[in-house]
């Protein structure tokens, strides 16, 4: 487990950013005029950490942050974690089974066509808005997509979500499974990398004798900012 992953499974606060880059202009007769620039919308997380680390418990973590820096990214998620992985829970009326059979016929723009459904009535909902997507295994494509509007089993062979954000996997995602929900993984890494304080106290206690410790406080929240490439 990296050490981005540790600071997601003990944080109690996350704020979400995924807004697009927009400008917005006031002509002189007070006409709004709003201009977008087409990004690859990547999700940013700022991350709340507790002090719940002990220094003798988490020097493995505190090098394994030092190392990443600012620098290196890492593949999260926030299935493991109680206090936020609802946040990211699936919506829709599939079982784990039925989600496992379906693939992707195309992704094109912010169209994402998937067939090999499952056999449920055509008023089933399949997503709900804000339901995650990932494209393919575990760790291959960790870049999740949202379902902007409510997808129905229907009656075809196919269905159509369309997307938070263009496709932005340049290599092939016909036939790819999916995974949805808290599931999803997010390639991420840290633009602020907060230092640590040691505060002594919580000693450690082995057998009879006791040794000194310290308490980890971080000097800040951790912001996480997903690393996507179309190169």
């Amino acid at each position: 487990m990296g050490g981005l992953q540790t600071i997601i499974n003990v944080s109690n606060g996350l704020q979400i950013d995924r807004r697009k880059v927009v400008g917005v202009q006031v002509s002189r007769n007070e006409e709004p005029r709003i201009t977008q620039t087409p990004t690859l919308n990547p999700w940013k997380f700022t991350v709340e950490v507790p002090v719940v680390f002990k220094y003798s418990d988490a020097r493995a973590l505190l090098e394994s942050l030092d190392y990443s820096d600012r620098i290196y990214p890492e593949i999260i998620t926030f299935s493991d974690n109680h206090k936020l992985n609802w946040m990211f829970a699936y919506q829709g009326q599939m079982n784990q089974s039925q989600i496992n059979g379906i693939t992707v016929q195309s992704f094109v723009g912010n169209q994402l066509t998937l067939t090999n459904l499952p056999s449920i009535a055509s008023t089933k909902v399949l997503f709900k808005p804000n339901d995650l997507i990932q494209i393919g295994a575990a760790g291959v494509n960790p870049y999740p997509f949202t379902s902007v509007g409510t997808v129905l089993r229907g009656t075809g062979t196919t269905v159509v979500v369309t997307t938070n954000r263009p496709n932005i996997i340049t290599a092939s995602v016909v036939g790819n499974g999916i995974i949805v929900g808290n599931a999803c993984q997010f390639n991420m890494f840290c633009t602020n990398m907060p230092t640590y304080k040691l505060t002594v106290g919580g000693y450690k206690k082995i057998g009879n004798i006791v040794y000194n410790n310290a308490l980890i406080q971080f000097s800040d929240s951790f912001k996480l900012y997903e690393m996507v490439s179309l190169a």
